[in-house]
């Protein structure tokens, strides 16, 4: 197989798949399918080996990520059902203000929560930017989707003790503190500046279509919030029917029947309460990271910190915390919302890693290696230039930062340039465009009130400004480093 029908077809694939969805308004399942069982064939992989590569990366991606997507869709509902999200929206909005909203979730993602895996951070997350979005105008969906992308992505490969960071601090043999320190700048201020960069592009351009880019009805019914309530769904969508309480939902109280008997006043949740299951779940998941960094063994805590038995945990508690505070009726809401929204979401991420074992299977991320490290050039443009290739093509970042800073890293010293200066342009290198071929795009998609071409504009364009930022933050440090 020669290189360069290798790279057309994958890059026919993903544009195909983007032209199938967006402009001929295919359903994204088919549009993947398509996509997969193309890019198969036509690589030479043949049918049975397509075949296969679909159902392993299907089954692949669903078994690492499948339930902590549904115990993290169930803990977001089971909050909602308690008027959590809506509290802690309405505290966050107060402190911060609708206007720098997203910076605080982005930079809160981006570095205290980054212990936390990035699936699992943006199955938790995710409820409160929707709570957020409700009360931030009619580009709050696009502003908040894309600080919180940002925060979790850029954070990914540049906060320690993310499991990029870590992994990259590994490749190029750097002091963690070091990593932690210096990563954790650079980090920080892309992330601010990708932010700021993407809500003039939202705010003031033609950039963002309301009608086509935003999928209100999938963001209502992650937060079991029916379609006749205008005021609490926000400008432009819908809401809940007797719903009481502010922006990003509340308890749920069905009007009573005319002659039904007026039901008592639902409890009022004390919100520190309401945030023990998140908190437990996340703390879990950290001491688990955690105790790997520092080589502590323990059977018990090995099981409670595996993402999804902590977030069951978190998942289990807030169920209890609505039986104990709006009853088994309550339950059922929580319940049956989140189950009602749960189909899609697994489906269209399995294929999304479907479409990513795929890529794997056909080795153009070890074609793209060895064309790579015979190449020269400036050690941070070339990291960040083959992290950005290697991104686009197979849909990892993980992978590609740690790619092209394993084939950078041990040229660096000799060309005079510090390592965590080629690791850190790795980092960002494999930020740009976020695109159909990655799980993580389709997650975010769903979760945060997205259609796919409205995916396509915050997630692509959001990691694609990050990986520039981060560049040109990296190029600057190096003058002092």
């Amino acid at each position: 197989m020669t290189y360069d029908p290798l790279f057309l077809h994958t890059a026919i694939t993903i544009v195909g798949i983007i032209v199938l969805i967006v402009v001929l308004k295919i359903h994204p399942m088919f549009s993947l399918l398509a996509g997969v069982l193309y890019l198969g064939i036509a690589s030479g992989l043949g049918l049975d080996d397509t075949l296969n590569a679909l159902t392993l990366g299907f089954g692949d991606i669903l078994a690492e990520i499948g339930l902590l997507i549904a115990f993290g869709i169930t803990l977001g509902t089971a909050l909602n059902e308690l008027g959590a999200i809506e509290r802690v929206v309405r505290g966050l909005v107060k402190v911060f203000g609708k206007r720098k909203s997203p910076y605080a979730i982005g930079l809160t993602a981006g570095t205290a929560l980054q212990p936390i895996f990035a699936d699992v951070m943006l199955v938790v997350t995710a409820p409160i930017a929707r709570g957020l979005a409700r009360t931030s105008g009619d580009r709050g969906i696009p502003r908040l989707a894309a600080a919180l992308v940002t925060g979790i992505l850029v954070g990914l490969t540049m906060m320690i003790p993310s499991v990029g960071s870590l992994a990259l601090a590994g490749v190029i043999d750097v002091p963690l503190w070091r990593y932690l320190l210096i990563g954790g700048a650079v980090g920080a201020i892309t992330i601010v500046v990708t932010i700021f960069l993407m809500t003039v592009l939202i705010e003031r351009t033609r950039f963002w279509n309301p009608e086509k880019d935003e999928d209100r009805a999938t963001m209502d019914a992650l937060d079991g919030i029916a379609p006749d309530d205008e005021d609490l769904a926000g400008p432009g969508g819908s809401g809940a029917a007797g719903v009481s309480g502010g922006a990003g939902g509340a308890v749920r109280t069905p009007a009573p029947a005319v002659d039904a008997p007026v039901a008592a006043p639902a409890r009022t949740v004390p919100v520190l309460l309401a945030g023990v299951p998140v908190i437990a779940a996340l703390l879990l998941v950290a001491a688990g990271s955690l105790s790997d960094v520092f080589g502590v063994e323990n059977a018990l805590l090995t099981f409670l910190s595996a993402p999804t038995v902590a977030l069951l945990i978190g998942a289990f508690g807030a169920v209890l915390l609505v039986r104990w505070y709006r009853g088994q009726a309550g339950v059922k809401r929580a319940l049956d919302s989140s189950f009602s929204s749960l189909g899609e979401v697994l489906v269209l991420t399995g294929l999304g890693g479907a479409l990513a074992g795929l890529v794997k299977a056909t080795g153009l991320g070890d074609v793209l290696g060895e064309l790579f490290e015979s190449s020269a050039g400036p050690p941070i443009l070339l990291a960040w230039t083959i992290a950005m290739v290697l991104h686009v093509a197979i849909g990892s970042v993980s992978v590609a930062a740690i790619t092209a800073a394993g084939i950078l890293g041990p040229a660096a010293s000799s060309a005079g340039v510090d390592p965590i200066l080629v690791a850190l342009a790795a980092a960002a290198g494999a930020l740009f465009l976020m695109t159909v071929h990655s799980n993580f795009f389709w997650m975010a998609k769903n979760l945060l009130g997205q259609t796919t071409s409205g995916a396509v504009k915050v997630v692509g364009a959001s990691t694609s400004i990050a990986s520039v930022v981060g560049l040109g933050v990296v190029l600057a440090l190096s003058l002092v480093l």
